[in-house]
C-alpha cells in the first residue's frame, strides 16, 4: 500500500504536459557558500535544521529549497512535463567560518502536490545524535529516513514506513536497518491487540542522499520500497 504510494501518485499527475525540450535545468550548488545561494531570486527556503553533523563540535545546515514560481518538470520516465514547484535538498557543513554545500539531490524531496489527499505535502527535517531525518506524515501514513555522515558524505542507516488502510483498519509498519541489513516488518489490525512481525534480510547496498532517486521508486527488496 503505502510502499507504492508515489507510484500511484506520480502517474495520476503524468496526465498531460510539455515537450522535454522544456525540461528545467537545476543549477549546480555543490561547492559553493550557502550565503550566496539563500539570496537566489528563483530559490526560497522551504524548511530547515541546524545540528552537528560531522561530530566537529560546529552546527551544520540542510535546507529544502523549493521555486518560487512554478515551472515544467518530469517526475518519472514515462510521466509529461507538468507545471510544479522543483524541491531541492542540500546539506552545507560549517567549515572555515562559512557553510559550504557538500551534497545537493533534485530528484528525492516530494513535491508540494505529491501527498496523496492532502492539498499541500511538507517534510520535516531535524538532525538530532548527529544524524539527518527527513519525515512526511500523510493522511494515513507516515515515511522518514535518516541519514548519517560517513566519509564525506550522507548515507543512509535506518528508515520507517507506517500506514493505516482506511476501510479495513489493516495496519503496516517497516523498519529498514541498513546496518544490519534487515527490515522488522509488522502487521496488525487497530481493533485487535495482538499484531505479527517478521524479519526480512535485504542485501541492498546503502545509498547516499545525492544518489536517491524520486522517492518509493528504490526497491529494496520483493514489495518493500523507499
Amino acid at each position: 500500500m503505502k510502499t507504492k504510494i508515489f507510484t500511484i501518485i506520480i502517474s495520476i499527475i503524468s496526465f498531460g504536459g510539455f515537450s522535454q525540450s522544456d525540461e528545467f535545468q537545476y543549477p549546480e550548488f555543490i561547492g559553493q557558500n550557502l550565503k550566496n545561494v539563500i539570496g537566489s531570486k528563483q530559490w526560497e527556503v522551504l524548511t530547515q535544521t541546524t545540528g552537528d553533523l560531522n561530530n566537529d563540535g560546529l552546527k551544520d545546515k540542510a535546507l529544502i529549497l523549493q521555486t518560487k514560481d512554478s515551472i515544467k518538470e518530469k517526475r518519472c520516465e514515462s510521466c509529461y512535463f507538468l507545471k510544479s514547484k522543483p524541491r531541492i535538498i542540500i546539506i552545507a557543513l560549517y567549515q572555515n567560518d562559512k557553510y559550504n554545500i557538500i551534497i545537493q539531490n533534485n530528484k528525492f524531496i516530494a513535491r508540494g502536490d505529491e501527498g496523496g489527499m492532502l492539498p499541500h505535502l511538507e517534510p520535516e527535517l531535524s538532525i538530532k545524535d548527529s544524524q539527518l531525518k527527513i519525515y512526511y506524515q500523510f493522511t494515513r501514513s507516515n515515511q522518514s529516513y535518516t541519514f548519517k555522515y560517513k566519509k564525506g558524505d550522507i548515507i543512509i542507516v535506518s528508515a520507517e514506513s507506517n500506514g493505516v488502510h482506511s476501510a479495513s483498519g489493516n495496519f503496516e509498519n517497516d523498519n529498514f536497518d541498513f546496518i544490519e541489513n534487515e527490515i522488522t516488518s509488522t502487521t496488525g489490525n487497530i481493533s485487535e491487540e495482538k499484531d505479527y512481525t517478521k524479519i526480512i534480510k535485504f542485501n541492498a547496498k546503502p545509498k547516499s542522499l545525492s544518489e536517491f532517486k524520486e522517492m518509493g521508486s528504490w526497491e529494496i527488496t520483493e514489495n518493500k520500497f523507499l
